[in-house]
């Protein structure tokens, strides 16, 4: 299962192509619930899943509006019992006015208008290692995390971040 922004959507696209090609005469089919999408081999009995995730922890709709949660993944329900999860976040995380997906963030049972974006990501990232170590028998399960990736739409926002990284 890929867990993630585009990024994951497009690795899961091209596995997905890769491992059609191999068996041009498989039957499949594709079925989406919610923000899951699931190609399934039905001859190999083999899912090939996404779960489009942006941010790993949750946003969840209040009365107050969209907020995001950086202490809270109860979205990790559907990763338990996976094989093999295939983790990225990060494009998400700096966007502002309309496609900014949350209008409030909370951590700790504290609400905010905003925060500091890294200081976010952070939290997110903590709340996400804690939930995998928590959660996952590393015996059964194999978990990747891709990192931060050059933005395929906007190389100057891509280079300035990871220079900060390269050059701590």
């Amino acid at each position: 299962m890929f867990v993630g922004d585009s990024l994951s959507r497009n690795q899961w696209q091209s596995l997905t192509c890769m491992l059609h090609s191999a068996v041009p005469n498989a039957n499949y089919n594709i079925t989406r619930v919610e923000d899951v999408s699931i190609f399934t081999f039905t001859d190999y009995g083999l899912k090939v899943m996404l779960d489009r995730n942006v941010f790993l922890v949750d946003v969840v709709r209040e009365k107050i509006g969209r907020v995001l949660k950086l202490d809270s993944i109860v979205g990790g329900k559907l990763w338990k019992e996976i094989d093999m999860l295939i983790f990225n976040t990060w494009h998400w995380w700096n966007r502002r006015g309309p496609s900014q997906p949350w209008d409030y963030v909370e951590v700790g049972g504290r609400v905010s208008k905003d925060i500091d974006r890294m200081v976010a990501f952070e939290k997110a990232l903590m709340t996400w290692a804690g939930w995998v170590d928590s959660n996952i028998d590393p015996a059964k399960t194999k978990v990747f995390f891709q990192g931060i990736s050059p933005s395929h739409y906007n190389t100057r926002e891509s280079l300035s971040i990871l220079n900060t990284y390269i050059n701590d």
